[in-house]
Parts: C-alpha cells; sequence; structure tokens
C-alpha cells in the first residue's frame, strides 16, 4: 500500500503535522511584546536617574490607559481587551509629559481622551488619529505652562551651530562624565578620521536634559529602532523617509528662513531634541493610522517631514511632533481613500477582464 493509501484509509489523523510553519511577518503580539521590552529600558533610566516625578506620570497613563480599554470593551460587550497594546500606549503617553505635570490630572485627561478616541474612531486598530497623540495634545492644552518652552528663538537661529551654541551658553547641563567621554572618543576613535567632537554631543545623545522623558535618553532609543527594524517588528519605511527628508529640509532651507549661513541648518540639534527619535519610532507609524501601500507610506512620510519642519522647525520643540503626527493622520486617510479608490479600479480593469477573457475560452 502506496504511503497515500495509508494516509486516507486512517480514521486518525492526529499523526498528520503542518510543520514547519513559515511566518511572513512576525505576529502583531511579537511586536508589542518586543516594544513593551525596548521600552523598559527607559523606564529602567529614569530609575537610575531618581525621575521619581515621571514614574509617576507614567505610572498613571498606564493605569488610565488599561482603564480606558477594559472599560470600552465591557460596555460594548465585546471582549477585545488587549494590555500590550494598551501598555504601550500608557508608557508612551507618560514618557511625552513633562515631569512637571500633576500625575492626577493626567490620569484623568488620559482617562477621558481615550475613551473618546475609542468610541469617536473605534477601537485598535480602528481609530484614524494615534490615541496617545490626541491625549498629549489635549494634556498640553489644558496646562501648556507645564510644558518647556523653545530653547532657541530669534537671532539664536542664525547661529552657525545651534547645538554648539546652546552648550557654550550654559542652556544645556552636562553630564559630569560628558568631558572624560569626549575626551576618549577623540583620541581613540575620532582622531583616525581626522575630526574632533567639542563637549556636550555625549549629553545630547545619552540624556537630554528635558522634563520630557522621550526627550532624554537617544541611544537608546537608537539602539531599539535597531532591534525593531532588524527584526521587521517595524516597517522601516516611513521612519527612513521622514528622518532623511527631514534632516535636508533643516540643513538646507532653514537657514533660508532663519538667515543662518547657507546650507548650515543644525541637524544634530533637530534629531537629538523635540522628542524627534522616539516619536518616529514610536508614535508616527501607529496601526491602523497609516497607509498600506509604498506610494501611500512614501506619501505619509514626505507629507511628515514637511510638516514637521513647519511646526517643529529646528527642534527644541516640547510638543511639536504631536501636532505633526496628528496633521499627517488627518492627510492619511485622503491618501488611503486614493489608495481604496486605486485597488477598486485595479480589480474593474485587471482582474474583471481577466475573468472576461475565460469566460470567452470557456464559451469557444
Amino acid at each position: 500500500m502506496t504511503l497515500i493509501n495509508k494516509i486516507f484509509h486512517k480514521k486518525d489523523f492526529s499523526d498528520i503535522k503542518l510543520r514547519p510553519y513559515v511566518y511572513i511577518k512576525p505576529s502583531l503580539g511579537s511586536s508589542a511584546l518586543m516594544m513593551v521590552v525596548l521600552l523598559f529600558p527607559q523606564l529602567l533610566l529614569l530609575a537610575l536617574t531618581k525621575s521619581v516625578d515621571s514614574l509617576l506620570i507614567v505610572l498613571a497613563s498606564v493605569l488610565a490607559s488599561m482603564v480606558a480599554e477594559l472599560l470600552y470593551s465591557s460596555v460594548r460587550k465585546q471582549f477585545s481587551f488587549s494590555p500590550l497594546f494598551a501598555l504601550i500606549q500608557g508608557i508612551v503617553i507618560g514618557l511625552l509629559i513633562p515631569s512637571t505635570y500633576s500625575a492626577p490630572a493626567l490620569f484623568f485627561i488620559a482617562l477621558i481622551s481615550l475613551l473618546l478616541c475609542k468610541y469617536a474612531f473605534g477601537g485598535f486598530p480602528n481609530a484614524w488619529a494615534n490615541p496617545a497623540v490626541v491625549t498629549v495634545i489635549v494634556a498640553y492644552i489644558v496646562n501648556m505652562q507645564a510644558f518647556p518652552s523653545y530653547m532657541l528663538t530669534g537671532q539664536d537661529w542664525q547661529t552657525r551651530n545651534a547645538a554648539l551654541y546652546l552648550i557654550q551658553k550654559g542652556s544645556i547641563p552636562l553630564l559630569s562624565s560628558d568631558a572624560a567621554i569626549t575626551a576618549f572618543l577623540n583620541e581613540h576613535i575620532f582622531s583616525i578620521f581626522g575630526v574632533v567632537i567639542p563637549e556636550g554631543y555625549v549629553t545630547l545623545l545619552w540624556d537630554f536634559p528635558s522634563t520630557i522623558p522621550a526627550f532624554r535618553f537617544n541611544l537608546v532609543t537608537l539602539v531599539s529602532s535597531i532591534v525593531l527594524f532588524s527584526l521587521d517588528l517595524l516597517d522601516i519605511l516611513i521612519p527612513a523617509i521622514f528622518i532623511f527628508f527631514y534632516s535636508l529640509l533643516v540643513r538646507f532651507f532653514l537657514p533660508l528662513i532663519t538667515m543662518a549661513p547657507a546650507c548650515q541648518g543644525d541637524i544634530i540639534l533637530s534629531l537629538l531634541t523635540s522628542g524627534t527619535l522616539f516619536s518616529t519610532l514610536y508614535v508616527l507609524q501607529w496601526y491602523g493610522t497609516t497607509p498600506v501601500t509604498v506610494s501611500g507610506k512614501v506619501a505619509y512620510a514626505l507629507s511628515a517631514a514637511v510638516i514637521a519642519f513647519f511646526v517643529m522647525g529646528g527642534g527644541t520643540s516640547p510638543v511639536g511632533y504631536m501636532f505633526t503626527v496628528l496633521f499627517v493622520n488627518l492627510l492619511s486617510l485622503l491618501i488611503q481613500v486614493a489608495e481604496s479608490h486605486s485597488a477598486r479600479k485595479n480589480i474593474e480593469t485587471v482582474i474583471v477582464s481577466k475573468l472576461n477573457a475565460l469566460k470567452e475560452v470557456e464559451n469557444v
């Protein structure tokens, strides 16, 4: 009896396996779990630097996010409570709120904002706007004074190196180890390329002095992005295009507006302040808010870069990135409508024509 006959004459098919399983992309659960793991070092560094106020704010926003998701699921009588995604939203919101904010006030603001977003737009991932962005903007409108102001104003933008200007001016307090680390890097690494970096850039990269935690640990965010992109847990297309074109705009077009030396916009300041790296990684492309086609994603990222340039400028913006994401989420609706129209047209012109051709062949 052949192998096929043996298989089909068996009454018990429990021994038949479909392994090995092949996955095109990691599951949403795996991506969410890895995000939580990579957000944990941010919280750990807050604890190590004794940033108790920031940790309390994160705790308040996480509780609000969990309660909002649980209430929404229970009221709709469809238990879709996803603790991982609620946890991510809560942590992201907390990290984007300054430490001077009231934790109890943030709890109620986040709870109400998230519930309104869920009832107005739908639960995960149906919201057309990132609920975390909406929550931070509402918190900003309620208490603008708690958020830091721009560090550079007026003629300050006309300097050739804005970041170095802030460092030398004393507006950016340096880490105690900044000088030693900078000297080591210059002597053993950058000297090979004939380059010398000034003191202060280590502080910008490791712990930028801001009351908003998401603005602080840029090196941790960079390492996290490498992990997420290399494991294909996040799509790299939108962040890569956004960072590239936003940097180009800052480098070449910002001097035209501020009357600074030509082609001398400070890319380092624009990327290492305003929470640019953190928000690009965790906020810019939240589930359900971005287009699905390659051309749609390119349009989304380019639009975000242009909007960010006019809203955030060259850096040190306290909440400009949130307004950037809100505006580009609105624009994403139009892009997604165009995608749907294009897909429908493709079905009508390509698939229907092929079906008609098959029918003609059958009739012959």
